[in-house]
C-alpha cells in the first residue's frame, strides 16, 4: 500500500520589526538593543543529527532537487540553514514519534513559533510537510507531490525565500519530511 499526505501553509511574522526595517544593519542594531536578545540569538539548539547516513542523503537530495527546480524557474537557489534544518528534523521526529501530521503541533505550536524557539529571527517563514508509508525512497514522491500541489509549489518558488532546512525522520515503514523556508531578518 502506498499512501502519502501533503500539507502546506505560509506564516508571516507580523511584528513592527518586520514592518519597519529594510536592511540588515538597522535590524542588528534594533535587535541588539532588546534586553536578552543576545541570549535568544546565541542559544544552543539541541542537536538532532540526521537519523542515519541514508537519511542525511535524503535531506541533501531534497535540497539539491528543490534548488534545481528554483534555478530552472530563474530563482536563486536556497542556502542550507543548519539551525533551520535542526528545527525541521526535530519536528519530523516529533510527528513520527507522537503519530500526528499537521503544521500545528498537539500543544498548539506553529512553524513560526518553532523557528523562533530555535533562536532564528526571520521576516517570513514557510513550511512544506510530507508523509509516506511503504515507499523505500520518499524523496521523488515528496518533490513530485509538492510540485503538483499549488500551495507547496508556491513555497518552493517563492522568490522572497533565501534559506531552507530539511528534516527527514523514519519510523518503521513511514517517513516524515519537513522542509522549512525563510527569509532571515539578519
Amino acid at each position: 500500500m502506498n499512501k502519502s499526505r501533503l500539507s502546506w501553509k505560509l506564516f508571516i511574522l507580523s511584528t513592527p520589526i518586520a514592518l519597519l526595517l529594510g536592511g540588515c544593519e538597522p535590524a542588528r542594531e534594533l535587535i541588539s538593543s532588546i534586553p536578552g536578545a543576545d541570549r535568544l540569538l546565541n542559544q544552543p539548539l539541541p542537536s538532532v543529527p540526521a537519523q542515519a547516513p541514508n537519511i542525511a542523503e535524503m535531506e541533501a537530495a531534497i535540497l539539491e532537487q528543490i534548488n534545481e527546480i528554483r534555478v530552472e524557474n530563474n530563482l536563486q537557489p536556497l542556502e542550507n540553514n543548519e539551525r533551520l534544518a535542526q528545527v525541521a528534523r526535530q519536528y519530523s521526529q516529533r510527528m513520527a514519534q507522537e503519530n500526528f501530521f499537521s503544521h500545528t503541533g498537539p500543544d498548539g505550536d506553529t512553524p513560526a513559533q518553532r523557528v523562533r524557539d530555535g533562536g532564528i529571527v526571520f521576516l517570513i517563514v514557510g513550511e512544506n510537510l510530507f508523509r509516506s508509508t511503504n515507499i523505500s525512497d520518499p524523496v521523488p514522491a515528496a518533490i513530485q507531490g509538492w510540485m503538483e500541489s499549488p500551495g507547496h509549489r508556491e513555497n518552493i518558488l517563492r522568490s522572497v525565500f533565501a534559506e531552507t532546512g530539511v528534516g527527514v525522520w523514519r519510523e518503521g515503514n513511514r517517513y516524515y519530511i519537513t522542509q522549512m523556508f525563510l527569509r532571515s531578518l539578519l
